[in-house]
Parts: structure tokens; C-alpha cells; sequence
């Protein structure tokens, strides 16, 4: 490690010094990649404190925005509660164009939820509810924004189940699937498009719609002792993963938690053939507030625990998820988190490396921001997205220390709106698909 050092600092062991100015040195380790700068620390004790240098630290920042790639290929997206998405592109978003997007529910108002902050080779993974008194459909769906190509995932054979014992009861009692899907991402291995998602099996009445589909708070019930039987035996939630190449669902043998329902797109972000998302402890409460991750490749889990700060700001009961919730996202080629408090002030952190705790730094602290009501997004060049209290569109630059207005307005009872960041791409998904 330290020989590596002396070669980038220019140190040799000849007649020349082997010391170098810490100036010059602080200088030369402000360009470094945050990866390399995490393991140079242990080189000497006064770079072993460099993240508590708020000097230092400020010149990193700069550094690190300056180096995140340039590509004039990637626009905004921005979906609107109402289900209308907009491409938004130019130098300050200044160009704003309505896209006909793939609706499978044409005439009636269907909700999606978005699994990645960002599309991934212009592919961009939703889901689409459709709800009635009698009928509930959900579809996942990967839709090309450049091709217009759209595939839907078929359905698992994991999710039909019938009991393999009889209940002592009168009710009729079918049963369905739920699933919270987490990431979506690219496994450069195996040239393959893959979901990972968490799958439950629940019990239905239908002659009683009005129970609970599961979990009943009445313990007289008379059926009560059989569901919990059922529950405990045979309907244990379990992960499974969907290959684009195989067109196909397989089950993962794993004991992890899931992420609390009701997560919005800002908790799952893909980066480099691994999905990640945000764990919220709630009935899963044995491995607390943490970073999931998961390798597309060798499908494995890595958890991250997540800085003190952060933890401290998140809301305790699911219901109140909305408030105060952190964002994750991507700046210059890194895990980013964003966690803010009341004071609409932003704490922004950078993960080195998966699985250790330690690795989070935080990079910059913006705000407070008091004309901002909503986060709704981040780009990759260091640019938060937010809802103004005027529900006008607008944008914080971390490298101009701005803010600028988009010049639209959203809807105030619909605070859903999500910024997304896609590129373009002729590739299409039937390429991989056997």
C-alpha cells in the first residue's frame, strides 16, 4: 500500500526527500478516486483523519462533482401523479416533451411505482396496479424508452398455491400472491436482464370480504387456530429472482428481510450489476435500519449497516414512511444517500464500499432549504429535485450552490411525482431472450 502511495505522490528512495508537503499531498489525494482515498487513509496518521478536515473536505467535493461523467445522452424523466411522463433534457431542463408511454389499463387510472432511480440501457422497470371492487391486476413491465419496445414479466408458478391441508372451517378460503419487488439491473456475467423480489402467500374469504386477508386482530375466530397453522407451515414469505434470458422466475433459498411495504422508487437504485435498496425495520426487526444489496451475478446479499445520522432521522412506524424519508442515488460512478431533516437541511453521504459501515462519509450538508416541500429525485451530476411550496418543479446544483425553477407547476394533492434519469439506446430486450 504504501509503496503504491510513494508512486502516485512521485516519492522515491534514492537522493531525493521521501517527504512530501502535506499541502501537496492533501492536493494530490483530493483527486483521488473516493475508493482509492478510503484505503490510502491508513498511509499516514495525518491522512487517517482527512474526512474530519472540513477544508479538505470541501475541496473533495468539488473534485469529486467535477469528475462525474459528461454524457449528453442522458435526459430526466419526470412522471406526474396523474400518469403523464415527461422527458425533460438541455443544459437547464429547459425542454419539455409528453411521452406516450405503454398503458395496459387505457381506460382506467392504474398507479405505478418505479424500482430504479434510473433506466439501464434506456430500460426502465414499473408496475402497474389496476384496482377495482372485484378485480386487482398488477404487472411488472420493462418498457425501452428509446425503441418503445415493452415486455411484460409473466406471472411466477410460485405463486399457485393450494393448501395441502383441510380447514375446519365453513368459509371458502382461496389464496393469492403478493410480492414487493426490489431491484432491477443488468448482470454483465451472463448478459442478462434480471428482478428480485420478495413473494408472499396469503389466504382470501370469499364469503367474508370484510376480514383481513391476513393477520385478523379477532383471536376468538374459530378458524383462527387453522390459519395460524397454515401461516406458520406453508405460507412463508420467500425471494425469488426473473431471468429476461430464460423468460423465467426461479426461487432463492435465503433468509432475508424485505423492505417495508410501501417503499417509493427513491429506496432501490442499481449501480454496477447490484441492486440496492433501503431497509426499514418494522416486523423484520433483527438486522435494524440498513443498506441491502444484492449481486445479479453470484446472487448473494450484502448488508451495510447505515450511518448513525441517518438512522436517527427515520420514522419508527410505517405510516409515517412519507415524512422525512432518505433518497438513495448515484454521484460519479458512487452509492449516494440523501437523508434530511425538518429544517429541510440535506445530508449528503457516499458509500466506499458494500457491507461496511465505516465506508459512509458524508460529502456535503446543504440547506437549510426552506422553499423546498418535497424530494422528489436526484441526478448524477449532483443536482437534487424537489417540489417548491409553491408545487413548482425545482432544482438544487451542488456545484453552483443554486437553485432554479423548472417553470411548471404539479398537482398539490398529489405529491407522488418522481424524477427519474434514463438514457438512450437502440439495444433491444429480444436480443437476450432465448
Amino acid at each position: 500500500m504504501q509503496s503504491q502511495m510513494k508512486k502516485i505522490l512521485g516519492v522515491t528512495n534514492g537522493k531525493g526527500s521521501n517527504h512530501v508537503h502535506d499541502d501537496i499531498a492533501f492536493s494530490i489525494l483530493s483527486k483521488l478516486p473516493f475508493k482509492s482515498l478510503k484505503r490510502f487513509q491508513c498511509v499516514r496518521k495525518s491522512w487517517s483523519h482527512l474526512f474530519d478536515n472540513p477544508g479538505f473536505m470541501s475541496v473533495y467535493g468539488i473534485n469529486f462533482l467535477s469528475n462525474c461523467p459528461n454524457d449528453n445522452h442522458i435526459s430526466v424523466l419526470l412522471w406526474e401523479s396523474g400518469n403523464q411522463w415527461y422527458s425533460l433534457s438541455g443544459e437547464r431542463f429547459e425542454n419539455r416533451v409528453m411521452l406516450d408511454w405503454p398503458n395496459l389499463y387505457p381506460d382506467q387510472f392504474n398507479f405505478l411505482k418505479f424500482f430504479s432511480f434510473c433506466s439501464i440501457n434506456a430500460i426502465l422497470c414499473y408496475e402497474s396496479n389496476y384496482f377495482s371492487k372485484l378485480i386487482m391486476d398488477r404487472k411488472i413491465i420493462l418498457w425501452n424508452t428509446t425503441t418503445k419496445e415493452m415486455k411484460v414479466i409473466p406471472s411466477s408458478p410460485f405463486e399457485l398455491f393450494s393448501p395441502p391441508v383441510e380447514l375446519n372451517i365453513k368459509a371458502n378460503v382461496k389464496h393469492f400472491a403478493r410480492y414487493d419487488l426490489h431491484g432491477f439491473g443488468y448482470d454483465r456475467v451472463t448478459d442478462d436482464y434480471k428482478l428480485i423480489r420478495r413473494t408472499y402467500i396469503q389466504p382470501f374469504f370469499t364469503d367474508y370480504p370484510n376480514l383481513k386477508h391476513y393477520g385478523h386482530d379477532n383471536r376468538d375466530d374459530p378458524f383462527d387456530s387453522d390459519l395460524s397453522l397454515l401461516q406458520d407451515k406453508f405460507l412463508d414469505s420467500f425471494w425469488e429472482v426473473y431471468s429476461l434470458r430464460s423468460n423465467s422466475w426461479k426461487k432463492l433459498n435465503v433468509d432475508m428481510p424485505n423492505c417495508v411495504r410501501g417503499c417509493s422508487s427513491s429506496f432501490y437504485v442499481y449501480l454496477d450489476g447490484v441492486c440496492h435498496w433501503l431497509h426499514i425495520p418494522h416486523r423484520d426487526k433483527y438486522i435494524g435500519a440498513c443498506l441491502i444489496s444484492f449481486d445479479l451475478s453470484n446472487e448473494v446479499f450484502i448488508i451495510t449497516p447505515i450511518p448513525t445520522i441517518v438512522k436517527a432521522q427515520w420514522p419508527q412506524l410505517p405510516k409515517m414512511m412519507w415524512l422525512n424519508k432518505p433518497e438513495l442515488g448515484v454521484l460519479n460512478e458512487s452509492m449516494a444517500m440523501i437523508s434530511y431533516d425538518k429544517t429541510m437541511t440535506f445530508h449528503i453521504f457516499v458509500l466506499g464500499e458494500v457491507g461496511v459501515k465505516e465506508s459512509w462519509i458524508k460529502l456535503f450538508t446543504v440547506g437549510p432549504l426552506t422553499s423546498v416541500k418535497t424530494l422528489i429525485g436526484m441526478g448524477k451530476k449532483g443536482e437534487i429535485f424537489f417540489r417548491n411550496k409553491d408545487c413548482e418543479i425545482a432544482w438544487f446544483d451542488l456545484n453552483t450552490k443554486t437553485v432554479e425553477v423548472l417553470g411548471f407547476k404539479g398537482q398539490r394533492f398529489k405529491p407522488k411525482d418522481k424524477i427519474l434519469i434514463y438514457s438512450e439506446s437502440l439495444l433491444s430486450m429480444k436480443r437476450i431472450q432465448k
